[in-house]
């Protein structure tokens, strides 16, 4: 698929620009399912998905597939989208970023899919993006450095940052799920 990819994009920057309606179909359901996972709204996921493709048709140009695959260079885009969406709502919530030895081992118990989803929903939107790509996506953690655009020239030190992101995301993760069960 990624030579596919290449040479329809070879054809519209040769000025088949029509071409790019493949590539919408081709990608779009990926990132519509990346995006709606956490834009909670259907129709704002959609917006989101339209301005990355907007995004890409503008910067095609700069693609190069020598760095990443089409649909990672893509959802590069779409998160950060849906970042820029997210933080124009202003949905932070405030969580403590010093987390003590208080925090439990394991998630509660009894912590259900929809209790899970709740307490992603309360972290901050750099993080939810994380563990969707990182978990949902199931993308290694250099994949997930260059999508969130972190990829310098340590890739090794960007790989560790954001292992221990993560670990501190689960922390937070814990300590909601502790609050929403003690209340």
């Amino acid at each position: 698929m990624a030579n596919e990819d290449n040479i329809i994009i070879q054809r519209i920057r040769s000025g088949e620009t029509k071409e790019f309606g493949l590539l919408v179909n081709r990608h779009g359901p990926a990132l519509m399912a990346f995006v709606g996972r956490i834009v909670e709204q259907q129709e704002d996921a959609e917006d989101v998905v339209q301005n990355a493709f907007v995004a890409a048709y503008e910067h095609l140009k700069d693609y190069d597939p020598q760095r990443a695959s089409l649909s990672t260079w893509l959802q590069r885009i779409a998160y950060h989208e849906a970042l820029y969406h997210l933080r124009k709502r202003k949905r932070q919530t405030l969580l403590p970023l010093d987390v003590g030895d208080d925090v439990p081992d394991e998630l509660p118990e009894t912590t259900t899919a929809e209790q899970l989803n709740k307490a992603i929903q309360k972290l901050p939107p750099e993080d939810q993006m994380l563990l969707q790509l990182y978990y949902f996506d199931e993308r290694p953690l250099k994949e997930i450095a260059y999508i969130i655009g972190t990829a310098g020239n340590s890739l090794n030190r960007e790989v560790s940052r954001l292992s221990s992101q993560l670990h501190r995301i689960r922390q937070r993760l814990k300590i909601i799920l502790t609050r929403m069960n003690n209340e």
